[in-house]
């Protein structure tokens, strides 16, 4: 938690089409950029590869709002880049989550 305020977290899980991975990390890494140059209220931005199928991807990073995650996914360009990588996945799931449990680093 930041202060009393409750962070958000944008997530996604993408299954990305079967030779489609280097593609996808292309487009997905530009949005990123895109999302920290513009600052959009993210916090930060984290991609997943799985070990074992390695066509599934999950993102994930936590923002100020809510508000802040829906702006952000009505802007042109998030809206562009997600028709490309929408083109090269089998399906694609986007949550807007909150924390119910955290154990910070360092406290282990």
């Amino acid at each position: 938690m930041m202060g009393d305020k409750e962070l958000i977290y944008a997530a996604e899980i993408w299954s990305v089409k079967q030779g489609k991975e280097e593609e996808f990390l292309k487009i997905w890494t530009d949005l990123a950029n895109w999302t920290k140059a513009n600052e959009m209220c993210s916090i930060g931005i984290i991609l997943l590869q799985d070990l074992e199928q390695k066509n599934r991807f999950i993102s994930f990073g936590p923002w100020k709002t809510s508000t802040c995650v829906q702006a952000w996914r009505q802007q042109p360009e998030f809206k562009t880049a997600f028709v490309k990588l929408k083109e090269m996945c089998d399906e694609i799931k986007l949550s807007t989550m909150k924390s119910v449990f955290n154990i910070p680093q360092g406290m282990m």
